[in-house]
């Protein structure tokens, strides 16, 4: 079967292809004002898994994540703190890195720091003005939303439904949907040097500059929480496209909200918990299986109710696993069991075939699950085929392995 992904831009699956060995992907990183929160944790875990699969399917990978370290947030919290703002942020992009090391995520292989990275932001605004994409004003410099095609294709809105939206606002911008790539400020501090005059990067246009830097212009897979369609990612794809004329992502694939109460689980609201809170009550292994039982692309209402039962089905099953390859250690001899062998066959086509429809760990942890139960009660009625048992739980683990919950 080939692998179908579901793409935001066309809200259809799609059969995923690679152009190239390395598939190239882009991740929208959190603000580093805070420790991470769950709803974050989420994010990182879906595209951790997205990013094994596809390495099990035979392709490399190249996945690079934005760390936005420029922000109001960081500023006043820094300023509160009576600490340095890059020293703040800098704190919080460490604690990052810890939180993504102990929920066992080792596939992002480069961090972009926007403070690093002013003067390609700078250098793509002025992209943007030769292209006549962006204009200036009092206020910065605004992107011209007039003046890109297709924009609001992403969020599948019309320019009507877009007008209304508040972004940016300003009397001096020529459309509603303008918004700003570079925002002149009074202060000398936490600001930069420009051609338009001292200032700061607008909040979209890291991700383009970020985006060309690392990956090219063109690329593979933009992932990143759902609320992140609009505005950020319809600007992100604006820009590029503005300045390349070419279309700068294939697919766009969009995680569903961490929710309580039915509201998104955010540092804003107060209603959440952090990652390193999390992990000092479960282990990285339930955290995961617990986000895993949901499919990547549907909300999840949290609860401690179904964390725990997620501890004790994962614990349970662990357990079991580890017994059996206790016991296989005593055994000796190469006798095989058909049967055996054919279940594992049917195993493995089960969970590839749940991974291939949009990564669905839905259908595929319940394979693991029901596929690990059946294993044990075999191995209880009949140990006489150490050569069977070994292949099965050889192919156990290293399924379970792209999910990273055992």
């Amino acid at each position: 079967m080939t692998l179908q992904i579901f793409n935001t831009l066309t809200l259809r699956k799609e059969a995923f292809h690679a152009k190239r060995r390395a598939v190239k992907i882009f991740l929208c990183g959190p603000t580093v004002y805070d420790h991470c929160h769950l709803g974050h944790a989420r994010m990182f875990v879906a595209f951790d898994i997205i990013a094994r699969y596809l390495r099990y399917r035979g392709c490399e990978t190249k996945v690079v994540m934005n760390v936005t370290d420029i922000s109001k947030e960081i500023f006043m919290n820094a300023e509160r703190n009576g600490q340095d703002p890059a020293e703040y942020s800098t704190r919080y992009f460490r604690s990052l890195l810890e939180d993504l090391k102990a929920l066992g995520i080792n596939t992002i292989d480069v961090f972009v720091r926007a403070s690093h990275h002013v003067p390609m932001m700078i250098g793509w605004i002025e992209k943007l003005l030769e292209k006549g994409a962006a204009y200036v004003a009092d206020e910065g410099v605004f992107l011209d939303t007039s003046r890109v095609r297709g924009y609001g294709s992403l969020s599948h809105q019309s320019r009507g439904e877009i007008a209304l939206r508040r972004l940016d606002l300003s009397p001096t911008k020529r459309n509603p949907g303008d918004f700003l790539l570079w925002s002149n400020v009074q202060t000398e501090r936490n600001a930069w040097d420009s051609p338009w005059g001292r200032g700061r990067p607008g909040q979209h246009i890291e991700d383009a500059a970020a985006c060309a830097e690392y990956l090219d212009t063109s690329y593979d897979i933009n992932g990143g929480g759902d609320e992140l369609a609009f505005p950020h990612h319809e600007a992100t794809k604006a820009q590029v496209e503005a300045v390349t004329g070419t279309t700068m992502c294939r697919y766009w694939l969009h995680s569903g909200l961490l929710r309580i109460r039915k509201r998104k689980m955010s540092k804003s609201l107060g209603n959440f918990m952090t990652i390193r809170d999390a992990l000092a009550r479960y282990d990285a292994q339930t955290i995961r299986f617990y986000f895993l039982l949901t499919h990547y692309r549907k909300p999840l209402d949290f609860s401690n109710t179904g964390l725990e039962r997620a501890f004790r089905t994962s614990r349970s099953i662990r357990n079991s696993v580890e017994r059996m390859k206790g016991a296989m250690a005593l055994l000796h001899g190469d006798e095989a069991d058909t049967n055996l062998d054919r279940m594992v066959s049917r195993f493995e086509t089960k969970f590839t075939k749940a991974m291939d429809n949009d990564f669905d760990t839905e259908k595929a942890v319940k394979e693991l699950v029901n596929f690990a139960h059946c294993l044990a009660r075999e191995f209880r009625l009949k140990r006489n085929s150490p050569r069977s048992f070994s292949m099965a739980l050889e192919s156990l683990t290293r399924l379970s392995d792209i999910l990273g919950i055992w």
